[in-house]
């Protein structure tokens, strides 16, 4: 028996397929198969009753889980503490996405950093899919991401950040429209500049588009996926897009850019994701100051 057999069964159980299991493992289908096979021939019993639609665990089986959860939570905390034990105390490992580094993080970190100017930051960047993956692997401390992470290992915090807004160039036409919402009308006749990906954001302009504009056949003029670039369209002129109003505040207050909001927008949320155990007292220091300065929504998720 090994750990990789181990991790394969409490992934197959925890996403109700090997399929969805080799995806959050990152390994072939095959190859967890062959990891929970070996691992029934080695206890003599079957752990997963399978058919071509479903599987379920056997009586064994939910006797089993919870012991090998047990022993791959123990082995990811003796190998932390042992980490821990070769790392600076006074660094500060934080795994997110470029963009919210640069336009969520870096207030935080200059603002801690004030207070505790003996305290280094080590940012392990990575897309919003990878994160709950470089957790596991990275022993980091620290995380900040879009969708809620599922580890027993980390507290989750839920921080509503931001809502979508429409940017538009800082012309006549366009301050012509005062404070109020933007007029969903425009989206069909302006230009637009939008992402090329399926950001999060993006995603969310899409269900804003089908709920409130279902009819609209929008002009793109542009797929990007850098926000700076995107910013940097729209003020000459080229179309307008829909950002976060965080990163967009800066742009405003210098009059490069006009920001309106949109009617029936989500807030775009932020979770702010911690190690519970193994901290360095700086480590407790940085998770308490996000935790005072960051508005957060509803109570801690265990």
């Amino acid at each position: 028996m090994d750990f990789k057999q181990l991790e394969s069964f409490v992934a197959a159980v925890d996403e109700g397929s090997f399929s969805n299991a080799a995806e959050r493992l990152q390994l072939s289908q095959s190859m967890v198969t062959i990891h929970i096979r070996n691992l029934e021939s080695e206890l003599g019993t079957r752990l997963l009753n399978r058919t071509t639609r479903s599987m379920e665990l056997s009586a064994d089986g939910r006797t089993f889980y919870a012991y090998a959860r047990q022993m791959l939570k123990l082995n990811r905390d003796s190998i932390f503490a042992l980490s821990r034990a070769n790392q600076d105390a006074k660094s500060i490992n934080i795994i997110s996405t470029p963009y919210i580094i640069r336009y969520y993080l870096t207030d935080s970190v200059i603002g801690f950093n004030r207070l505790h100017p003996e305290v280094s930051f080590n940012f392990i960047t990575c897309g919003h899919s990878e994160i709950h993956n470089r957790l596991q692997s990275d022993a980091v401390e620290f995380a900040f991401c879009t969708m809620k992470l599922m580890n027993s290992d980390y507290a989750v915090k839920h921080c509503q950040m931001a809502s979508l807004v429409a940017i538009t160039p800082n012309a006549p036409r366009f301050r012509a429209l005062g404070d109020g919402p933007f007029p969903n009308a425009l989206f069909g006749e302006e230009p637009l500049i939008t992402r090329s990906s399926t950001s999060t954001l993006q995603q969310e302009f899409l269900r804003w588009s089908k709920l409130n504009i279902p009819d609209t056949k929008l002009k793109v003029a542009a797929a990007v996926d850098d926000t700076e670039t995107i910013m940097r369209l729209v003020a000459s002129g080229v179309g307008i897009s829909v950002i976060s109003e965080v990163a967009v505040r800066e742009a405003v207050a210098e009059g490069r850019l006009l920001a309106f909001p949109m009617e029936g927008t989500m807030p775009y949320h932020l979770y702010f994701v911690h190690k519970k155990k193994y901290l360095s007292p700086e480590q407790i220091a940085f998770r308490d100051y996000i935790l005072e300065t960051m508005p957060l929504k509803g109570r801690e998720e265990e």
